[in-house]
């Protein structure tokens, strides 16, 4: 019996928004760049709630790439790779929900 593989498709997109989600909040290079600190900066939003401390807003901005995740790899759960993108994003969405009201 021959075994086929899955198609490329828009759940395939779920490993890209995945990753930038990841990318959004990764540290790059020896100056410790930051995508989101940089996003926040440029438009004069807090990185934190309160001054230097209490909730990491860029941390919950993140949110928005795992709820995309989830939703985009289990309408489109056929492709290749949406069952990775489920799972790991529906793993990242639990993690903030859990850990979201605790970093205060």
């Amino acid at each position: 019996m021959e075994q086929r593989r899955k198609p490329i498709g828009i759940g395939t997109l779920a490993l890209l928004v995945l990753a930038m989600g990841f990318a959004f909040n990764f540290q790059w290079g020896n100056e410790q760049f930051q995508f989101s600190h940089y996003l926040f900066d440029y438009f004069n939003w807090p990185i934190y709630s309160n001054g230097q401390q209490g909730i990491h807003l860029t941390f919950v901005a993140a949110i928005v790439f795992w709820a995309a995740t989830v939703i985009i790899a289990r309408k489109f759960h056929m492709n290749y790779g949406a069952k990775l993108a489920y799972r790991i994003g529906s793993f990242m969405l639990i993690f903030s929900a859990l850990i979201f009201p605790y970093t205060g």
